[in-house]
């Protein structure tokens, strides 16, 4: 069941649930607006072959810090951006981020990202800028709408995985071959 903002409101004041910092503006009809925080990641393009189960990721990106008067992002460029809010989730409640509909209408796609009960970190999200002009963001922008829903009762087993209490722009982990 999606959660409304009166039950999100209660997980928060509860303690269920933490969103560090929560803005009161934040708080939607059936969702959180989350902001761009303050580090970018951009692909590094030298035209040779990825292979994601053998390479070092931090060989094809790199992080930059947000600087106040924005940021410039080439046009038909993918990019990490980093929540500024750091999210830590019960053990019976999910959510699942997509792009606020102001930014897409700019023309900004991200693919739905899954946030795991018992999830804690700040949330990395792959942005597509999809028209060829550049564009400028900022730090603070709010970006993300991330909606709640309750599990079957708690999960089993609670997210653990390597991006576990993530902070900053993460870069993904090798890929495991099949």
């Amino acid at each position: 069941m999606l959660l409304s903002d009166r039950a999100i409101r209660s997980l928060i004041d509860n303690g269920e649930l933490v969103i560090e910092p929560l803005y009161e503006d934040s708080i939607r009809e059936n969702g959180i607006d989350m902001r761009i925080g303050p580090e970018i990641s951009f692909p590094v393009v030298r035209g040779e072959v990825i292979d994601p189960t053998e390479d070092d990721p931090s060989l094809h990106f790199t992080v930059r810090r947000i600087p106040e008067e924005g940021i410039i992002i080439p046009g038909n460029t993918s990019l990490l951006l980093v929540t500024e809010e750091y999210v830590r989730m019960p053990d019976d409640v999910a959510a699942l981020c997509g792009l606020r509909s102001s930014i897409a209408r700019w023309g900004f796609i991200a693919a739905p990202t899954l946030v795991d009960a018992g999830f804690e970190g700040q949330l990395t999200i792959e942005v597509m800028w999809t028209r060829p002009a550049p564009v400028k963001l900022y730090r603070g922008l709010r970006f993300l709408h991330v909606v709640f829903f309750r599990t079957e009762g708690k999960v089993e087993k609670p997210y653990s995985g390597a991006y576990q209490g993530q902070r900053g722009v993460t870069l993904p982990k090798k890929l495991e071959k099949p």
